[in-house]
């Protein structure tokens, strides 16, 4: 499958023409007729001809979208980038967008599941490039990361285990595989307990595992020092020989927020451990089926002490 670098050479060897639109077929093998290229003002575009005449999602001071009948009959969905500090996030975009519609059974479907997709960067694109990461995102993204790396990856192999990382993409929970599930949290060795921040994150039937990760902040000097960027650089050197994956991997970061150049991503820290709690029919957990119809959403606290009697090894 095409890969977020062969994505941006293609952008890089079209020339953009004033006053015209000029694009070429992203993949031919793909079900649906993407193109990217520039619109007539030179902006970076993604172009999706469709059938028939899609629900758009509205424009914003980032993306204009467009959609119009061409003289084919064909209706052209149109996303041009207008902030062009926005490059790199653009480009993850289109590659997910087309990655995440190659197996739709047919167009019509497809270009739902693409306008939908493109939907859920509309927030993230709306942040643009000076959002600051949080210290709470910091913690989650290096909880997570050493659960993919020291969990995930050993276990399902590199790009499998790379594509079970879906937290991101705004699932239930962070990490879903054929036989398991995994939500992770990051905690310092002193909580006594864990937000639970949906009703739906731990409903699920199949067994799973909720991992806590205590971790806590250090100093540069401390040997078992880490920093969020040397945690993705090392995943990225076990990824380097599969581009497939890095491109999966550092769209995964994108949508968690993730920014090099922010200075939290420098601040170290020291995992201590992993806790695994088996979770499984007698877990205590809020189940919808539960719940009065009219409560619709609300998050929870457990007390990990009180966890103990599904922990495992």
């Amino acid at each position: 499958m095409i890969t977020m670098e062969m994505i941006n050479s293609m952008w890089l060897a079209i020339a953009p023409q004033k006053g015209s639109t000029i694009a070429r077929r992203a993949d031919p093998l793909h079900p649906l007729d993407i193109f990217i290229g520039y619109d007539e003002n030179g902006c970076m575009q993604l172009m999706l001809l469709t059938d028939e005449e899609p629900k758009l999602p509205e424009s914003s001071q980032q993306v204009i979208v467009r959609g119009n009948q061409r003289t084919d009959g064909q209706y052209a969905v149109c996303f041009s980038l207008v902030n062009t500090s926005l490059r790199e996030i653009f480009v993850s975009l289109c590659w997910d967008i087309m990655e995440s519609t190659y197996g739709v059974p047919n167009k019509k479907s497809g270009t739902v599941s693409a306008i939908k997709r493109f939907g859920m960067w509309q927030v993230l694109l709306a942040k643009g490039s000076e959002s600051k990461m949080s210290d709470l995102v910091v913690r989650g993204l290096i909880g997570e990361l050493s659960v993919l790396k020291n969990f995930g990856m050993p276990r399902y192999g590199k790009s499998h285990a790379v594509t079970g990382w879906i937290g991101p993409l705004h699932a239930d929970r962070d990490f879903e595989y054929e036989d398991t599930w995994f939500e992770v949290k990051a905690a310092s060795l002193s909580r006594e307990s864990i937000i639970i921040s949906s009703f739906d994150q731990l409903d699920i039937d199949r067994p799973g595992n909720l991992i806590v990760c205590r971790l806590e902040k250090t100093s540069e000097a401390d040997p078992n020092a880490l920093t969020l960027n040397t945690l993705v650089k090392a995943i990225e050197e076990d990824l380097s020989e599969d581009e497939y994956a890095l491109s999966t991997l550092h769209v995964r970061l994108t949508l968690s927020g993730y920014d090099e150049t922010d200075e939290r991503t420098d601040d170290s820290f020291v995992v201590n451990s992993f806790e695994v709690y088996h979770v499984e029919d007698d877990f205590p957990r809020i189940r919808r089926s539960q719940l009065h119809l009219a409560i619709g959403s609300g998050e929870y606290a457990l007390n990990i002490s009180a966890l103990q009697p599904w922990r495992t090894e």
